[in-house]
């Protein structure tokens, strides 16, 4: 695997989102590689193996990171202490960030439902000492409590890759593969358990889930008003029958203004009239947070 690290270095060194020749071509290059490696520098100084024929940790192995406006806006953010709550954690990429970030003082709570995901999420947690930071929930998130079928996807990639951070409850029986049965929570009800005493930032990205996830946790929400990053996918939202800007309206009467994450984690303002097909959004209520993250 020598080769591949080495090539992973270059491709690393030219990570910013204005060098974009490199990355593409070694991520069509390998997109059949059957090769799972382990990197020891993940965000520095963490360790994960990544499986290259899978879009998602790929991508981490070619470019660092995944989400890279994501985590650049969380270097301006988390600090020692802070408390996380990640909704879709898959295996554990913006978990292990934030980890990283609030340190022992702090706390990441990560929601991942589908058992094999949430078995490499648990592997990344203990071969990097983890297990007292990160607590690992193995449910899903929304306004109801009970067990549901989680299917592969709900028709939103038509990619033919491996992308296995798909899995959504708002699949079509017949049409799309489920994955099996998992048990759903509300945030709202686990709040006690969880002893959540403070709450300062919330990554949900749950594949049309959405907006059920942030009803469900909407009195934590209103009593901690923490920053929320939260996926807007209009195909995935009318999988799950609502409209994308039915998000920003449910949050709108806590005080929320929404802003479109951008490159290098800059933030954009945005309505819910100005939605497109896609788009990362970062909901800010506390208006320290904001004047801090937007300069404004």
């Amino acid at each position: 695997m020598q080769p591949l690290l080495r090539l992973r270095g270059l491709a690393n060194a030219l990570s910013s989102e204005r060098f974009q020749l490199l990355q593409p071509l070694m991520r069509r290059v390998f997109r059949h590689s059957r090769a799972v490696v382990r990197v020891h520098d993940f965000d520095g100084n963490l360790t994960l193996d990544l499986d290259l024929a899978e879009h998602m940790q790929r991508r981490i192995f070619w470019m660092g990171y995944y989400n890279l406006r994501l985590v650049a806006l969380l270097d301006r953010l988390l600090a020692s202490g802070m408390v996380v709550v990640d909704v879709g954690a898959n295996i554990g990429e913006v978990s292990l960030v934030c980890a990283n970030r609030v340190g022992a003082a702090g706390r990441v709570i990560a929601f991942e439902p589908v058992t094999a995901i949430a078995d490499e999420l648990e592997r990344n947690i203990q071969v990097n000492a983890l297990q007292d930071v990160v607590n690992l929930r193995r449910e899903g998130l929304a306004d109801v409590v009970g067990q549901f079928d989680i299917y592969a996807s709900c028709g939103q990639d038509d990619s033919d890759e491996s992308n296995r951070g798909l899995g959504s409850l708002h699949g079509a029986p017949g049409s799309h593969r489920v994955l099996g049965r998992i048990d759903v929570e509300t945030l709202d009800g686990l709040a006690t358990t969880l002893g959540l005493h403070r709450l300062d930032f919330m990554k949900v990205d749950v594949e049309g889930g959405e907006l059920a996830c942030l009803k469900g946790a909407l009195q934590t929400i209103a009593r901690f008003l923490p920053v929320i990053a939260v996926e807007v996918h209009e195909r995935s939202a009318r999988m799950a029958g609502y409209r994308g800007r039915d998000i920003l309206d449910l949050l709108a009467p806590l005080g929320y203004v929404f802003l479109r994450l951008e490159a290098r984690g800059q933030l954009v303002p945005i309505s819910a009239d100005a939605l497109g097909e896609y788009q990362d959004v970062i909901c800010l209520a506390d208006p320290t947070v904001r004047a801090r993250l937007t300069g404004a």
